[in-house]
């Protein structure tokens, strides 16, 4: 079966194009894009696999990813890549987005890391589909070490400066409010206007108070299934927009009782998270 991708421009917009994989030739200016897991367990060791000898840079180790294929997000193409490789299923909660690379020479790629911590056991490892034969935990003076002596694939983009940010970063803080009751503040209601963008609110946006979000403001909330102005609300989380290339991700609070589906999440957000590249988190 042929393996798609989109394709995207040099903005990581989509072209409106799709790639054929071993078969299309990208043009100046045309990328897709590529994930990486980065597993550590809690003794800050990273988890490498050998690649199969029939594979491109075969019997050489690496951090396990792949291409996204047409249709998927960044998120749930290293998760479902993670499990091929791996026989390891990560839930989207455990994916802490750690940095995005653009690669302008021989294959032009976006590629993405994700990270992921979590303590497993080598003998859990399965290989589902071949593509690796090995695996282990290393330190990461070892993965340098076996880096320098070329036992690394070359196209590895992580060494110790994403490492010490790996290290460093928590995990969203958003997620801990999933499925709990929220009250929110409603300070841009029904029918207002943004006081700087001067688009239109079509749903209810607030925030929650007394809480801080990646970008030091306190944290946004769309609320959903509430078609009239109000002041303040209390719901449920149902989900979070976690968005990729920006440090502001929202919650979707909608009134007990009531779920929505990612693709009426995205219709009823699109009038402000259609600038930005998100994931929906549940």
């Amino acid at each position: 079966m042929a393996e798609l991708w989109y394709i995207y421009d040099k903005n990581r917009k989509k072209t409106g194009k799709t790639a054929e994989r071993g078969i299309t030739q990208l043009q100046k200016g045309e990328y897709h894009i590529i994930v990486t897991g980065i597993i550590m367990n809690s003794d800050n060791q990273i988890l490498i696999s050998k690649r199969a000898k029939y594979k491109e840079f075969g019997l050489m180790w690496e951090c396990n990813g792949g291409s996204i294929l047409a249709g998927e997000t960044s998120l749930e193409g290293i998760i479902r890549e993670l499990k091929e490789e791996l026989g390891i299923e990560f839930t989207k909660k455990e994916a802490i987005f750690l940095k995005e690379i653009r690669q302008d020479k021989i294959e032009p790629n976006f590629k993405d890391l994700w990270l992921f911590r979590k303590n497993i056991d080598i003998k859990e490892i399965t290989f589902p589909d071949g593509e690796a034969i090995e695996a282990k935990w290393v330190t990461m003076q070892e993965f340098m070490k076996m880096r320098g002596n070329r036992e690394i694939i070359p196209t590895i983009d992580f060494g110790m400066p994403e490492y010490n940010k790996a290290i460093r970063i928590e995990q969203i803080q958003a997620y801990s409010y999933i499925g709990k009751n929220v009250q929110v503040n409603i300070d841009r209601p029904i029918n207002s206007k943004h006081p700087k963008y001067k688009f239109t609110y079509p749903i209810n946006y607030g925030y929650v108070p007394n809480t801080t979000s990646g970008d030091g403001e306190e944290l946004d909330c769309y609320i959903i299934g509430i078609d009239k102005e109000i002041a303040q609300f209390k719901g449920r989380c149902i989900a979070v927009i976690h968005r990729t290339n920006d440090n502001d991700d929202k919650l979707i609070i909608a009134p007990e009782g009531k779920n929505y589906t990612d693709e009426e999440i995205r219709k009823q957000t699109n009038f402000q998270e259609k600038y930005f590249e998100s994931e929906i988190i549940r």
